[in-house]
Formats: structure tokens, C-alpha cells, sequence
């Protein structure tokens, strides 16, 4: 077995679980997805959780197929990148601190509700992912951390990972909801609201590790 097929294998092995632990702790478009399976069916449910995926998708190839590699051909912009990146993710993590803001289904319900997209299951969980700002900056702390760890490893094992952790996401999420519609309760739905607030400081902590990094990066640069 060549090395190739043996780093995509394990690309897809460990994307899957990475992609099913991810999704273990239930966001705002999760609990809706499982608040939907139980008033209106699994199957309703289900488009909620593919049209957060989506939103997610999105996210992700975007970053990791356009953004990370931009920044890596320039240094001034890999330096701004970090800088900016860790202002505005300190930003939003202080704030949801002092403003005690939790990313809850009920926030975003209010905005579906205006929006009247309640009867549509794909948009709701689409809308609520992409209105949610932590989701990004999720996806941009993930894309340069964990999924960032594959680019080495070639550009086909690096998207095998990432679409297998997308599948994870899927899966996990397709259990929580199966599990749902057969009359399962799930305590993270009850601390939701402390979730969203160790959420916060480590967003906080992320913005400050971006920034620093970043300076670490123009001091480099500086010196050469």
C-alpha cells in the first residue's frame, strides 16, 4: 500500500472522529435541529442540521481554500492576518463576556421569526449558523490549528480531512437528533447558557493567542 493511499486513509479516519467530537457540545443551530425533530419530525430536523452544515461548509472551504493560502504567499498580509484576526476575536469574546451574551436557539429564534423562515428547516439552520459570528471565528481558530496540521501532507489528504470532519459533524449530529425523535433528553441543552460562556473566555484567550502570535510574526519579519 503506497504512502499516499495510507495518509488518506488515515486523513479519513481521523477526520470523521475529529469532525464527531466537535460536534458533541450543541450550538445554537444544534439545539434547534433537535427542538425541530421534536415538534415537527427527524426528518425536519435533519434539514436544520444539513443547512448549518452548509453555513459551515462554506466557512471552511473558503478559509482553507482561499484565505490561508493568500496569506502564506505574503508575509505583511500573514502578519496582518494575525493581528486583525486576534483584535476582532479578543473583541467579540470580551464583549460576550460583559454583555453576558449566550448564542442560544431562543436569541436566534427571534430572528427567524422576523425572518419567517420557521417553515423552512434548511434555511433556519443556515441562517442561524451564518448569523452567528462565533461560527466563523470557530472555523478560522479550527483552519489554523487542527486542519492546518494536514497542508503538508498534500493538497488531496488535506480536503479528504476536512470533508470527512464535515461527515463527522453529520453523523453526530444525525445521532442527537435520532436519539431526539425516539424521546431522548440531552443535558447539554440545559447548560447551553454556561457552555456559551466558556465559550466566550476561551474566544477571549484565542484573540490574545492570534494577536501574539502575530507579533511574533513582525518581530520575525522585522528582523530579517
Amino acid at each position: 500500500m503506497s504512502g499516499l493511499l495510507m495518509v488518506m486513509i488515515r486523513a479519513l479516519y481521523i477526520g470523521l472522529f475529529t469532525g464527531i467530537i466537535i460536534a458533541l457540545p450543541l450550538g445554537p443551530a444544534s439545539i434547534e435541529s433537535v427542538r425541530i425533530t421534536v415538534l415537527k419530525g427527524f426528518k425536519k430536523g435533519i434539514m436544520v442540521v444539513l443547512g448549518a452544515l452548509t453555513g459551515d461548509f462554506i466557512d471552511v472551504m473558503l478559509i482553507n481554500f482561499g484565505l490561508l493560502n493568500l496569506i502564506e504567499t505574503n508575509r505583511i498580509l500573514e502578519v496582518i492576518f494575525w493581528l486583525l484576526s486576534g483584535l476582532v476575536i479578543f473583541f467579540i469574546g470580551y464583549r460576550a463576556i460583559k454583555s453576558n451574551i449566550c448564542y442560544t436557539a431562543e436569541t436566534e429564534e427571534k430572528l427567524l421569526e422576523k425572518k419567517e423562515m420557521q417553515s423552512r428547516p434548511f434555511l433556519t439552520g443556515f441562517i442561524i449558523n451564518i448569523s452567528n459570528p462565533m461560527t466563523h471565528f470557530f472555523w478560522l481558530t479550527i483552519s489554523s490549528t487542527v486542519i492546518r496540521t494536514w497542508r503538508s501532507s498534500g493538497r488531496l489528504p488535506y480536503f479528504i480531512f476536512t470533508v470527512s470532519m464535515l461527515s463527522g459533524m453529520f453523523i453526530s449530529l444525525w445521532c442527537v437528533n435520532f436519539l431526539a425523535a425516539k424521546g431522548k433528553k440531552f443535558s447539554s441543552l440545559k447548560f447551553s447558557g454556561k457552555f456559551s460562556s466558556i465559550l466566550a473566555y476561551g474566544i477571549t484567550a484565542i484573540g490574545i493567542g492570534f494577536f501574539l502570535y502575530g507579533l511574533y510574526r513582525l518581530y520575525s519579519l522585522i528582523k530579517i
